[in-house]
């Protein structure tokens, strides 16, 4: 009989803020203070780490309490929200998803080649991932770096996201040079989080779907399917790639 050790995590992760409960999501239960805040910002809550006065989880990693700087609230208004497609069920905002997004200008340029390099890092530093093959795993990068900045683990794709982000804000790292790396299927939920997060590319070792593609596109993103293969896909934003014939 397997070894139940050898299996992903996966808990119930809860989210206070201000002493009240305001969500609970399943996830791995690590990392849950990035969880929590780019959870936070993904949904609209907070603008930017400064509107957070205090962040604590519990020696158990299942409750995180987050107290907001004066004068700051959360938004109640919890019913318009809409299930997403991710695979254990997310919600998101129908003000995020139906709002405008504002289109990214400019941005890094990488060839396909450094991309595929970034994202073998990433596989190969994910131990839960290659370990379990049942888990997701998301990391960041800037188009100059030999490896990623950080990677995050989570049975839910839409979590390991959130992780990333949350490490930007906490350790205040601009977004508008960063590649995003994930182990994921990019649905619209993840390309509205990026856009909103403004990271500029985003490359999965799947596929993305429709709808993801053109939020992308009318976000001014570069999102990059199938990268480890031999052919990747750009599905918008080529502008960001450098091909070959500009390499030599």
């Amino acid at each position: 009989m397997k070894d139940r050790k050898d299996l992903p995590q996966e808990s119930l992760v809860r989210i206070f803020v201000n002493g009240d409960f305001l969500s609970s999501t399943l996830c791995t239960p690590r990392d849950v203070k990035e969880l929590a805040v780019g959870w936070l910002y993904n949904e609209g809550h907070i603008e930017s780490v400064s509107d957070i006065a205090s962040l604590a989880a519990c020696e158990d990693w299942r409750d995180v309490h987050v107290h907001l700087a004066k004068g700051h609230t959360i938004r109640e208004d919890t019913a318009r929200m809409i299930r997403t497609s991710a695979c254990m069920g997310g919600e998101i905002s129908q003000e995020m998803f139906l709002g405008d997004t504002h289109r990214l200008n400019g941005g890094p340029r990488i060839s396909l080649g450094a991309l595929r390099s970034l994202m073998w890092k990433t596989l190969s530093a994910a131990s839960s991932y290659r370990e379990t093959g049942g888990i997701h795993c998301a990391g960041i990068a800037s188009a100059t770096d030999e490896k990623p900045l950080a990677i995050f683990e989570d049975v839910g794709r839409h979590n390991a996201f959130d992780k990333v982000i949350g490490r930007l804000l906490l350790a205040s790292l601009t977004s508008e040079d960063k590649i995003l790396l994930t182990s994921g299927r990019i649905s619209s939920e993840m390309a509205l989080k990026a856009a909103h997060s403004r990271i500029p590319v985003v490359a999965t070792i799947t596929t993305a779907t429709d709808l993801a593609a053109r939020i992308a596109e009318d976000a001014g993103l570069t999102l990059v399917a199938r990268v480890l293969n031999a052919s990747p896909m750009v599905l918008c934003g080529d502008e960001r790639i450098v091909h070959d014939e500009e390499a030599v």
